[in-house]
């Protein structure tokens, strides 16, 4: 009897598997798995290791903070609060002194108290203060020192440059550098117009002319203190940069300059021989080439008039003016 009865409760043990067994086939789904200690995943059995139950036990809860510990941390909350209000308060003490710095040097201090001039001889110091913006008594921060520059050097046409400096505490200082004839050209009533180096209208209607002649040139309105116009603007560059080159090189034997178009440009050698140029190319080079030229003839016929043409392939020949006797 105790063998059936074993039997059975073995059979009845069994069944319950087996159903649940068939149960997971019936819906598809794969039964759990009873993993032995050695075959849990990593993770699982690091997660379930002692020392890393207890390090997440040992984590702060802030819900179970002691009273002195919150206190404490407000303490810190308290003490940043209280910093940061210092901080911004300096912050607004300093920008109000600045500020007021700022106003009272612009309303109250360095006023102007005197404007010294410094190398004028053409014009008196007087004239020069006459037409300069800046007056004693302005601020000496300010002061337009840049619009009073303009205003000087056009309105007083031989002043080639005004150099005005604030000095502290309440001075102003001008230094000028004055302006020379460099060029002229001749009006149709034989009087003349001088310009310095940059082109400048020094002055109109001068009766004798300085400096190097500018030739054969058709000029727009000329305005006293500013750069000159000229008709047809090709010419006025070539001559630009023709004048350039004579300055750069101190060309001295050179008397006179023209430009009929961009092609067809011209120095004259001693008033009496002409440099055929061409182009703007390569000016150095050609009036180098034709000043060579020049010394030669000077040996053998001294005097001679006539047309040196110098090519852009540094070839060069000598047309002689024939005079009609």
């Amino acid at each position: 009897m105790k063998e059936s009865k074993k039997k059975r409760t073995k059979k009845t043990s069994s069944k319950p598997i087996r159903d649940r067994q068939n149960t997971f086939d019936d819906l598809g789904i794969e039964p759990p798995k009873i993993y032995r200690e050695a075959q849990r995943p990593a993770f699982e059995r690091q997660n379930n290791h002692p020392d890393r139950r207890n390090q997440k036990k040992s984590r702060p809860d802030k819900n179970n903070l002691t009273h002195a510990q919150r206190r404490a941390k407000n303490d810190k909350k308290r003490k940043k609060r209280n910093n940061l209000r210092k901080i911004l308060l300096w912050i607004m003490v300093v920008f109000a002194f600045a500020a007021t710095a700022v106003v009272l040097s612009l309303t109250v201090f360095f006023k102007i108290e005197a404007i010294d001039v410094a190398g004028n001889t053409i014009y008196q110091s007087e004239e020069i203060l006459a037409q300069c913006p800046i007056d004693k008594g302005q601020n000496l921060f300010l002061s337009d020192t840049k619009t009073a520059k303009q205003m000087l050097e056009q309105n007083l046409p031989y002043i080639y440059n005004a150099e005005i400096k604030r000095k502290l505490p309440c001075s102003v200082s001008i230094e000028i550098t004055e302006a020379a004839p460099a060029y002229s050209i001749m009006k149709e009533d034989e009087t003349y117009i001088l310009l310095d180096n940059r082109f400048k209208v020094l002055e109109d209607n001068a009766q004798t002319h300085q400096g190097i002649m500018i030739q054969n040139t058709e000029m727009e309105n000329v305005i006293l203190g500013q750069p000159i116009a000229f008709t047809n603007p090709e010419a006025g560059d070539c001559l630009n940069k023709l004048a350039k080159t004579v300055n750069d090189n101190n060309f001295g034997e050179i008397t006179a300059i023209y430009s009929n178009n961009i092609n067809d440009n011209y120095v004259v050698y001693e008033g009496r021989i002409e440099f055929k140029l061409g182009n703007c190319d390569d000016l150095e080079k050609k009036i180098y080439q034709a000043l060579t030229a020049c010394e030669e003839l000077n040996k053998t016929n001294p005097g001679a008039e006539g047309i040196i043409t110098v090519s852009s392939d540094k070839s060069l020949y000598f047309t002689e003016k024939t005079t009609v006797k």
